[in-house]
């Protein structure tokens, strides 16, 4: 990493010091915030440095402040919970995006009565992934092995959670993981290690289920060879299959995000989409990338026999409501194939409720803009976390992954009600479905219908609504 860079990544993590009020370690070196109220007990966040960006440090000289009031003691015993999140690397401007979220679930966390009765007072230690694996794993080890920390949440992304699991598994740890994240053997099985956002298969499992709510009795996927698609694609044709109706499964390369033409699987599919007979009874399904789905939908389009049927896709990319995906794919056509055969996506839906609120709020006046949404899974992930150690009466990982499931009991979600399966995975969640809408000129994305987990109902409305949802499609 070159020393210019570097620079520029302390000045922007002292940036958000400033704006947030918080601690930060860089190289061992503390520069804490002299702006705080007295009674404040800053979240700390720790950028792991490499050796360049250690040499190009150059601390600022203290400036004077105003005389104070001494600060009232706090006497309550300070409990240490880690949060590893990409705030460096690929994902940084998303990750930061979390920063307000997670200094307001510490203040709320530390205002609640558990904690004050307990006498307890938490601070969250935030370590950057810098979006690997490699660093995710440094992280954990980090908090870990050299801060003495057995209770962690965040490391959201498949790839950070990948790369870290052995470690945490290793010194079972107590983990949280705030993320959809993909179906990968290594992280659906049991182990101190739980996810709060809907996985991605039960995900795939609604869609599917939904589907069949509404009429559809035949299934195509075409999806791509990695490690999501083929897991993704048998687990929406097992729910028809289930029902003894005929399905069908067509792969594509990888390509991301050097997209290539699929004129011949989509040529396969148009086949295979006959053989099941093409009617109103057949849907098509996408588990597919970014890029990917315009180049599919703009073949669909000079295709007879796949313009006739429905057509549904895992995830609906922002591309799709320009048909440009960044210049290398610009298939406007693919949009208005999507409009016309009500291509839905899925994902999962957050009712408006206050914390919710008051959260968008928050980083909307600190950031200019709303966050995305995967963030709040966070906020819940470190009050179940901080609620686990209170139950568990300590703050030692075995401990308290065993009360993590209590403590989702004993807590109103901002996200819903939390039940975890055998894995510890979520294990429900409700659900939104979503599809182009054309306002004038300009192409949205409204909801069309919803699935409430709590009455395993779907509601098509009369009207599509306003979307709420901001995700990260790349997270």
């Amino acid at each position: 990493m070159k020393s210019a860079k570097s620079v520029s990544l302390f000045v922007a993590a002292l940036a958000w010091i400033s704006l947030l009020g918080c601690a930060i370690i860089i190289g061992g070196q503390t520069i804490a915030p002299t702006n705080l109220p007295p009674s404040a007990l800053p979240t700390q966040v720790v950028v792991l440095p490499s050796a360049q960006r250690t040499q190009a440090l150059r601390l600022p000289s203290p400036q004077p402040t105003q005389p104070s009031l001494p600060p009232t003691p706090d006497t309550r015993t300070e409990v240490r919970i880690g949060i590893v999140y990409p705030i460096s690397g690929r994902l940084e401007n998303w990750g930061k995006e979390a920063l307000p979220i997670i200094q307001m679930a510490e203040a709320d966390i530390n205002n609640t009565p558990e904690a004050v009765a307990a006498g307890k007072r938490f601070r969250f230690v935030v370590v950057s992934s810098e979006t690997t694996a490699e660093g995710a794993l440094a992280a954990v080890k980090d908090l870990v092995e050299k801060q003495g920390i057995q209770v962690i949440v965040g490391i959201p992304t498949s790839t950070e959670l990948e790369g870290a699991i052995p470690h945490l598994t290793q010194y079972q740890v107590a983990a949280i993981n705030s993320a959809s994240t993909a179906p990968l053997p290594a992280l659906s099985k049991p182990d101190t290690v739980f996810r709060i956002a809907p996985p991605e298969l039960y995900v795939a499992r609604t869609h599917a289920q939904f589907a069949l709510n509404q009429g559809y009795r035949k299934a195509a996927v075409i999806y791509r060879t990695d490690d999501w698609g083929p897991r993704y694609a048998d687990e929406f044709v097992a729910q028809f299959k289930a029902k003894g109706y005929p399905t069908a499964l067509v792969p594509i390369p990888p390509t991301h995000p050097q997209v290539q033409d699929y004129a011949p699987q989509v040529t396969q599919l148009s086949a295979q989409v006959a053989k099941l007979g093409a009617d109103e009874q057949t849907i098509v399904f996408m588990a597919v990338w970014e890029g990917e789905d315009l180049n599919i939908l703009h073949h669909a389009t000079q295709d007879a026999t796949l313009s006739r049927v429905r057509w549904s896709s895992a995830v609906l990319y922002p591309s799709l409501r320009s048909g440009n995906f960044v210049d290398q794919v610009v298939l406007p056509d693919a949009r208005d194939f999507a409009l016309a055969h009500n291509v839905w996506g899925a994902e999962s839906y957050l009712p408006m409720n206050e914390p919710l609120r008051r959260m968008r709020a928050a980083v909307q006046a600190q950031l200019g803009r709303e966050p995305r949404l995967e963030h709040i899974y966070l906020y819940d992930a470190m009050q179940i976390a901080a609620r686990a150690v209170l139950l568990a009466g300590t703050a030692k990982g075995n401990a308290v992954a065993a009360m993590i499931p209590s403590a989702t009991q004993k807590y109103a979600p901002v996200t819903g009600i939390i039940r975890f399966d055998a894995n510890g995975d979520r294990a429900s969640g409700d659900l939104a479905f979503y599809g182009l809408f054309k306002e004038g000129s300009t192409w949205v994305y409204r909801y069309y219908a919803f699935y409430d987990s709590q009455t395993n109902q779907f509601r098509i409305l009369s009207q599509p609504e306003k979307r709420e949802a901001i995700f990260c499609p790349e997270c």
